[in-house]
């Protein structure tokens, strides 16, 4: 009963989850159209371009606006990536005019709100905040409004969310205004968006907290920063909650102090449950500070997550418990497509990370029991969020961090012995497994490392599962032996970990993919898999022994131990306490491997070197000849470092056919130039240091001998003498320190020209990589399409040919029958003609009759008319009569809705004729269709006269019908005729 109630309720939510698709078409139209417009103008911006690039952008902004907010835009649209490509040039244009610059605001805002990939683009890779800001400047020195300001503060604010927002000079003068902003008085309408951009730059840059406490009136905005904690918005008060975090050392030891924090808790849940629909951001600024509040951003010995100090007497608050449920709610209130559900996945993860916090955070989730107004439970929502595929889920990171936190909500179920079934219907889960477990990974996708990761995540949901009775038996079906089997040779032969560390530490200079740690994982989830059912199934039993005995696991636990996180190793030292159970387990092999890692990591970056640090002068004899310092390099270095600079010359000289390089082949050639060039920036530099140091002790020593100090240590000439040439090198080495000062300098700007010129290089060579994979995705679609093409066509080709030969079959037989229907022919039509004599006598005996009928309805219809106006003679009268108004309307409704009866069966009476005659009709155009077939018989003639004599039963049944009609309109005159009375 539970599992039916539960499976109906999933069923339910998750089809109110589903958003509608988007036409893929109409995007491509109406952004190609934009891009193109934008490029007009980029190149010409006359009235008519103007005019053309408004009306797009307005087009554009309303069918963003139109779509549901969860089905996001894609960076795979090149004309999305064109049109924002154009955007940094013409929001600086001065020919641009305060319009089309405010339809660029709303449209990027729309863009970038609920597309993260696109807004991290717009943020680092494009560095729209600084284009931004200028545009700023220009709305407030020609004093556009409050409105035009704050839409472009809104896109600023959503922008300088991401991490990875690239700073530059104008976030001072940036700073200087918000805190102007956020200290004036009264307050303006657009301080929640300046507050949380200070919240943004505080949080993503040191060097904006210096800068914000470097400002004049950095102790009036602290005052107003604590003012404002007890604001009405929601996001200034937790922004500002966030800047006292970052910048004032005893507000924040009052506000998170062991007497104060608890209340600040209570405050960030309940910023983090009600959200502010006024404001951007507020649920995700709130779930950043209660994470960073609770999880410790420091270390512990390895990468492991510890408690904060602030968060440590979380768990003796009495609203703890309440405040995780009613943040789980949200996970079914809010769609797992957005970016608020995505921090809220982040936050219970984070707090699963943490031992001591995970019991009581998982509990409070799985004790969340549904209600009128939400009938599914958290649980049943982190479900159905894990169900979803990568199209579905529009970012593949949605299901995966589902699919782990589901994870560690199973696995607090059936620590205890709890069955699973009570919370989640066996059904829904087993399919999950199965849907995980199967999960196609295709190396030629770029999703590859999802898909692994999520094989992963399913076979640790399955372990966690396994450990329940009810659900192991479909388990054993799901995760078969077979199956086991192929997931761990398809890793052990497509992951190139094994090829990798088979290979000498100074041959691994090829870079590994990245879903090549997610194989490795899904291989040890695997051995964990296998250790808990090979209790319960001999061929999984055997299955488990011979994946221990399989050398090609040694490279995935080596690669694991040194590369992997702390999960990772964790679960690699327990598939190899396994491994230890096989007494041929080749453990020196592992421990080799495990060494040849270290090496590799103490080893310079694939072939360079690098630099030998310069050691000290021991002795004032040490002396510094004028030639060119250098470092000792290997000789393959010196060959790499040519090839280096041979390929890259290639390339930016010759033009280097880019589709016979890969692409990481080319980045890896830059990044190591400039490597090169940093490192000999760096040796130059330790060379200046060195010699201005020999130069200060010998300016320090001639000093000396100049005032006397020490002259008893230089009493003999010898001494003075060496005194003498010291002053003389120190000279000379003055000379040489100008010298180098001045080469360099102009190594440093050379070096400064070549990276921007390798810079630049890099990102054509990205754009044309860019160009060529979108070229090659749609010729590979056009090829795919011709190929469907050419099998539709085949297949169309046999069908028509077995048709023709069937058509030609049933002519020669068709032949055949018109022969020997011709022989029947005159038969047929001898007895046509007889039955059409014996119909017509018949026929013109029953139009005597109808005419006859027609003419009893003509009386009946006259004798209606009389009685109609009978009875408004008599309603004439009435109307004198007020006390007998009411009735005599009823009497009259009564009577006028017998007549309507009486005046539907005539009309009934007239169609039936009518179908009569049309059945006549009939019986005449089948009559000729006998002649045109040749292929009726005697039966059917004596067919039509049943149907003959069924007619005239019918008109016998009319006739019976019209002496009850007759009655009836006596009846009705008699009652008229009472009523007068």
């Amino acid at each position: 009963m539970s599992s039916s109630r539960g499976t109906a309720l999933f069923s339910s939510f998750r089809s109110s989850q589903r958003s509608a698709p988007l036409s893929v078409s109409d995007e491509e139209l109406i952004f190609s159209q934009a891009s193109s417009s934008a490029a007009k103008f980029y190149g010409n911006s006359n009235a008519e371009n103007t005019a053309r690039l408004d009306e797009s952008l307005v087009e554009l902004i309303r069918y963003i606006s139109n779509i549901e907010k969860a089905a996001r835009l894609s960076l795979n649209n090149r004309h999305i990536k064109e049109l924002l490509g154009y955007t940094p040039y013409i929001l600086q244009a001065s020919t641009t005019s305060a319009n089309t610059r405010s339809r660029f605001y709303r449209l990027l805002f729309n863009i970038a709100h609920y597309n993260v990939p696109i807004r991290r683009y717009m943020a680092c890779d494009l560095e729209l905040c600084g284009p931004i800001f200028h545009c700023l400047k220009i709305s407030l020195r020609e004093e556009l409004g409050p409105q035009n300001l704050i839409d472009i503060l809104r896109v600023i604010q959503v922008l300088t969310y991401e991490k990875t927002v690239a700073l530059a000079s104008w976030t001072n003068e940036l700073i200087s205004f918000l805190i102007s902003e956020v200290n004036r008085e009264p307050e303006a309408e657009w301080l929640p968006y300046c507050v949380a951009i200070l919240c943004n730059l505080a949080t993503r840059s040191k060097s904006a907290c210096n800068r914000i406490k470097k400002s004049s009136t950095y102790k009036t905005f602290c005052k107003r920063t604590k003012d404002l904690l007890l604001h009405d918005s929601r996001i200034i008060v937790v922004s500002c909650l966030v800047l006292i975090g970052y910048l004032e050392e005893v507000l924040r030891d009052m506000v998170y102090c062991p007497q104060n924090v608890e209340q600040t808790f209570k405050c960030v849940f309940n910023v983090l449950i009600q959200g502010d629909d006024d404001c951007l951001m507020t649920r995700q600024i709130a779930a950043d500070l209660l994470r960073r509040l609770i999880v410790s951003d420091t270390p512990s010995i390895s990468s492991v997550p510890t408690l904060a100090t602030t968060g440590k007497d979380i768990l003796n608050y009495g609203y703890f418990t309440n405040f995780i449920q009613e943040t789980a709610n949200l996970l079914v209130i809010l769609n797992p497509r957005l970016e608020e559900a995505t921090k809220i996945y982040d936050l219970f993860l984070s707090f699963c990370s943490l031992q001591i916090l995970r019991p009581h955070v998982c509990q409070a989730i799985i004790r969340c029991q549904p209600s009128e107004a939400r009938l599914t439970t958290p649980i049943l929502a982190v479900l159905n969020a894990a169900r979803m595929s990568s199209y579905e889920a529009i970012n593949g990171e949605v299901p995966l961090k589902a699919l782990k936190l589901l994870a560690y909500l199973l696995s607090e179920i059936v620590e205890p012995n709890e069955k699973i079934v009570p919370h989640i219907p066996i059904e829904l889960i087993v399919e999950l497994v199965r849907e995980c477990v199967s999960t196609e990974i295709d190396l030629k996708k770029d999703n590859v490392d999802i898909c692994c990761r999520r094989s992963q995540l399913g076979l640790r949901l399955a372990e966690v599962c396994a450990r329940d009775e009810d659900i192991r038996s479909h388990l054993l079906e799901i995760c078969s032996a077979r199956l086991c089997s192929n997931i761990a040779n398809y890793q052990f032969h497509q992951n190139p970990v094994v090829m990798y560390l088979t290979k000498p530490p100074l041959q691994r200079t090829e870079t590994l993919e990245s879903w090549s740690m997610s194989g490795i994982s899904i291989v040890l989830e695997l051995c964990r898999l296998l250790a808990v059912l090979k209790d319960h199934s001999r061929m999984h039993k055997e299955q488990y022994w011979q994946l221990l005995k399989d050398e090609r696991l040694i490279p995935f636990l080596a690669y694991a131990i040194s590369y992997g996180d702390h999960e990772t190793v964790l679960y690699a030292f327990k598939t190899y306490s396994h491994c230890a159970q096989v007494h041929a387990f080749q453990t020196h092999l592992l421990a080799e491997m495990v060494a040849s890692c270290t090496l590799e990591r103490r080893n310079p970056l694939n072939g360079i070197t690098a630099s030998s640090k310069t050691t000290p002068c021991s002795s004032q004899e040490e002396k510094y000849s004028g030639e060119r310092l250098s470092h000792p390099r290997a000789e393959h270095d010196e060959r790499s470092v040519k090839a280096l600079d041979e390929l890259l010359r290639k390339v930016s000289i010759e033009g280097c056919n880019l589709k016979d390089t890969k692409t990481s082949e080319l980045f890896a050639a830059f990044e190591r130039k400039i490597e090169l060039l940093q490192a000999r920036e760096r040796d130059l530099e330790s060379l200046v240091r060195a010699k201005d140091e020999a130069l200060a002790q010998s300016e320090k020593l001639r000093i000396q001998y100049k005032n006397g100090v020490g002259a008893a240590n230089f009493g003999s000439d010898l001494e003075i003498s060496k005194v003498r040439s010291v002053m003389q090198e120190c000279e000379e080495l003055r000379d040489q320190n100008q010298k180098l000062s001045a080469f360099l300098e102009t190594a440093k700007h050379d070096n400064e020209v070549k990276l921007q010129a390798l810079r630049d290089e890099l990102r054509r060579s990205t754009l044309e990589c860019e160009r060529l994979r979108v070229e090659n995705q749609s010729n590979q679609k056009l090829v795919d399409s011709y190929t469907i093409s050419c099998d539709e066509l085949k297949k169309k080709l046999e069908t028509a040919s077995a048709s023709v030969f069937e058509h030609q079959q049933r002519s020669n037989l068709f032949e055949r029958e018109k022969s020997d229907l011709a022989a029947q022919l005159q038969v047929v039509k001898c007895e046509a003609d007889r039955v059409i004599k014996t119909n017509e006598a018949e026929i013109h005996n029953l139009n005597s009759k109808i005419a006859q009928q027609a003419a009893n309805i003509e009386a009946f219809s006259h004798e209606n008319k009389d009685i109609r106006r009978q009875f408004d003679e008599k309603l004439l009268e009435c109307e004198t009569v007020k006390e007998q108004l009411a009735m005599l309307e009823n009497q009259y409704n009564s009577k006028d809705k017998e007549l309507a009866s009486v005046r539907q069966q005539m009309l009934n009476i007239e169609q039936r004729l009518v179908a009569k005659e049309r059945e006549y009709n009939a019986a005449v155009k089948e009559i000729s269709l006998y002649e045109e077939k040749l292929s009726l018989k005697e039966r059917e003639g004596a067919d039509r006269l049943a149907e003959i004599r069924m007619l005239k039963q019918d008109l016998e049944n009319r006739t019976k019908e019209l002496t009850k009609l007759e009655k009836l309109r006596v009846a009705m005159l008699s009652l008229a005729a009472n009523s007068t009375d």
